[in-house]
């Protein structure tokens, strides 16, 4: 048995490429890996762990005078 490491440019093709070897009978496994996502999903993860509950947006007193600055700010750009 061989072992072939492909690197493709972004997901849309890896899906394709996937696909494609899946129809061939003599692919026997496919793993997928895709090291931006798995860093950025651990990333996140262990930021939102550390995060107590209720406790995100504790600095802002009005919440709806703060959305509608923001939005303010959206549409004067």
């Amino acid at each position: 048995m061989t072992t072939l490491k492909i690197t493709v440019d972004n997901k849309k093709n890896a899906r394709l490429l996937s696909k494609v070897l899946k129809n061939m009978n003599f692919v026997k496994r496919i793993e997928e890996e895709n090291k931006a996502s798995d860093n950025q999903y651990k990333t996140l993860n262990k930021l939102f762990n550390n995060i107590e509950h209720g406790k995100v947006f504790t600095e802002i007193d009005d919440p709806v005078k703060w959305q509608k600055e923001i939005r303010d700010d959206w549409e004067a750009r």
